[in-house]
């Protein structure tokens, strides 16, 4: 942790992408240095990532290593440093790895490729056909780190770091689940003895040889600038499993989330990844950007109400801000985009030392799986339901929580299920879905539910009939699962609290009825929906990534009504709308827990999740009940002390309104 408190992180920054093609001149004419730290200054802007290598290959200073983009007559990454360090902006230097077009044009033994010999292109086929043909959007070749190109990137880094000062440095492009079967790896596997058929194999082959090329790149800068970040983008993307585990995330000094949530999942992403990292003691940015849709788009604008929202939302799980921009050929800011990014960061001044530092806190544990659909789908749950959580995996000691959530996926190895198996025998509550009771390999059941395991369902879809416990808070009908529920067979003496009705038949096309799903028979199947033995909860159906898929109010409302049946202590308890989210954080060394209220209900319009509205909410009661009792409660950025009333549990206090985002301090 040591290299970790040396470092300077900005908390406003802007990521300003510059990937100008050879195609474009006159590069850089209109740079001013003057309007250049104009528009940062009058956006609150104190950290700015600036370009030194582009994906079309283009270098943007004198260089001797690559080559300096043909439209540009002067050192626009060596002037934008010298106006950033004028104002005390920090300018950390982006530098593209796996994307590359003229390199990998030009070394076509660097490139990237498939088992078959293709390159690896980011999900789409190499363009054929004529040079006037539609470019698609996010074409590139990937290259890959274990070929000539690997020297090639420390002879210009370390050119770099020689003729600039350098704050750090912001390597691109490392989707390292892209599996590389280049000249170079192939000979590689093949004197380790490893079987290109063996994916498991394949996949730490090339982990190691991203993990050395990085540690690589990290020593050179760390030995000419001890003080500089190193950030390399792709390695915080948890998703697929791959990052996780080989914990490629590790060789980065800082970590940015890049997530822009109106195209790229929503905005309940950054929740969980923010908890994630900040319960493993990381310093986090948030990543967004000020276009409409994604990366790259010229001319396309957030509304500024949007960005505060993002800019409050970042705040709130405990990140320091960053939204991306691209700077115009000609080299100019645009004023609007730091117009509307300045009215974000002018109200994230006001908030973010209540934010940044903070550690989420909770008594309800979330094992993540890193499966997305289910992670996703049961944090989309709790976060509409107003339940705080913390990620329980990197706890050292699981008998803080009260409750333990785990997902569907069949995530957990031995040492894992022996640990929630304890939790539970010393009076900790479980709460399993579906496959999450399993085995990694799928083959039994590996918590203490009381049931063996006896195969998938067998038909497409079923139906959960929620038992007399649950069925005061939910429908006494039978509700759809729109996928089947696996069966086991359970231990005489295991509570059964809801049951399963399985269709007539699957719908195909020898045997179907109406237009979607065949009906429910009218007796219960001979396996159960949800079981229950002393405190662990099973709930077999996968409802977690079925609500990330099909939003059914009901599988959200069963999974909270489970939660109530065996945990009524949470640490924040509110009245709000369910697309309001709250963040707990703890901030220890200003010895005060800090309570994010945030409410702007995006609406979906075309491809993208668009923050327009932000409703006045009145009166929103809030019950607190801390693991330390507080003195008084502070409403930021009102800075207004709020009346704080005693209860059976905890304290009360009312906000008589907000919009958009509000903060409760409370000092303990």
């Amino acid at each position: 942790m040591s290299e970790r408190k040396i470092q300077r992180i900005g908390k406003r920054q802007v990521h300003l992408d510059f990937h100008t093609s050879e195609h474009l001149s006159g590069v850089g004419k209109n740079f001013s240095k003057e309007q250049f730290q104009a528009v940062l200054k009058k956006a609150h802007v104190d950290s700015i990532n600036v370009f030194g290598k582009c994906h079309h290959s283009w270098s943007y200073y004198p260089t001797k290593v690559g080559r300096q983009h043909p439209g540009l007559k002067f050192d626009l990454l060596g002037a934008q440093i010298e106006a950033c360090h004028e104002i005390g902006v920090l300018a950390q230097i982006y530098y593209t790895c796996g994307w590359s077009a003229n390199d990998a044009d030009e070394h076509p033994e660097w490139c990237a490729r498939n088992r078959d010999g293709s390159i690896i292109t980011n999900g789409l086929p190499l363009a054929e056909g004529s040079p006037n043909d539609p470019m698609p959007a996010f074409h590139w070749k990937f290259l890959c780190v274990n070929t000539g190109y690997h020297d090639h990137m420390m002879s210009q880094v370390d050119e770099i770091c020689h003729r600039y000062p350098v704050d750090g440095f912001w390597f691109d492009i490392y989707q390292g689940h892209r599996l590389c079967h280049c000249q170079s790896c192939s000979e590689g596997m093949r004197k380790q003895g490893i079987d290109p058929d063996d994916r498991a194999a394949v996949e730490a082959f090339n982990a190691n040889n991203i993990k050395r090329h990085c540690m690589a790149l990290k020593q050179l800068i760390g030995k000419a600038h001890p003080g500089a970040t190193v950030f390399f983008n792709g390695t915080t993307a948890l998703d697929d499993g791959f990052n996780f585990r080989h914990r490629m995330y590790e060789v980065n000094t800082v970590q940015d989330l890049e997530d822009l949530p109106t195209v790229w999942g929503g905005y309940d992403k950054l929740p969980l990844q923010s908890k994630f990292f900040l319960k493993a003691g990381w310093p986090i940015t948030a990543m967004s950007g000020k276009f409409h849709t994604a990366w790259g788009e010229f001319g396309g604008y957030k509304h500024p109400d949007a960005l505060k929202y993002e800019a409050a939302s970042m705040i709130a799980w405990g990140a320091n801000c960053n939204f991306g921009d691209q700077l115009h050929p000609c080299g100019a800011m645009d004023e609007a985009t730091y117009d509307n990014i300045g009215q974000a960061y002018a109200y994230g001044k006001s908030i973010e030392e209540y934010g940044v530092g903070g550690v989420p806190v909770a008594r309800v544990g979330f094992w993540r799986s890193f499966d997305t659909a289910h992670d996703e789908g049961l944090a989309r749950i709790l976060l509409e339901g107003h339940v705080d959580f913390e990620i329980a995996n990197l706890a050292t000691d699981l008998s803080g929580y009260e409750v333990i959530l785990v997902p569907g996926a069949p995530c957990l190895g031995s040492e894992a299920a022996d640990r929630l198996n304890r939790f539970a025998r010393s009076g900790g509550k479980l709460i399993v879905i579906g496959a999450g009771a399993m085995d990694r390999a799928h083959k039994d059941l590996i918590l203490d539910t009381g049931a063996k395991y006896a195969g998938p369902g067998r038909f497409d879809v079923d139906y959960l009939v929620a038992g007399v416990d649950l069925a005061a808070n939910l429908i006494t009908s039978p509700f759809l699962n729109y996928e089947s529920t696996m069966r086991v067979i359970t231990e005489p003496d295991i509570e059964i609290l809801a049951g399963i009705r399985e269709p007539f038949f699957s719908r195909t096309v020898a045997t179907y009825t109406s237009h979607q799903n065949t009906p429910y028979q009218l007796k219960d199947a001979g396996h159960p929906g949800i079981t229950r033995k002393g405190n662990i909860i099973h709930i077999l159906p996968a409802i977690d990534s079925m609500y990330l898929a099909h939003g059914a109010r009901l599988h959200r409302d069963l999974l909270i009504r489970m939660l109530g049946l065996v945990f009524d202590n949470p640490m924040v308890k509110v009245g709000l709308p369910s697309t309001a989210r709250i963040s707990l954080l703890h901030q220890a060394e200003q010895q005060r827990y800090v309570l994010h209220l945030l409410y702007a209900p995006p609406v979906t319009r075309g491809d993208c999740e668009v923050i327009e509205d932000l409703p006045v909410l009145h009166d929103v009661s809030v019950r607190i009940n801390l693991p330390q009792v507080p003195s008084k409660a502070l409403l930021v950025p009102e800075m207004r002390e709020l009346e704080m009333r005693p209860g059976k549990q905890g304290f009360r206090i009312v906000i008589p309104q907000f919009n958009c985002h509000c903060a409760v301090v409370f000092s303990c």
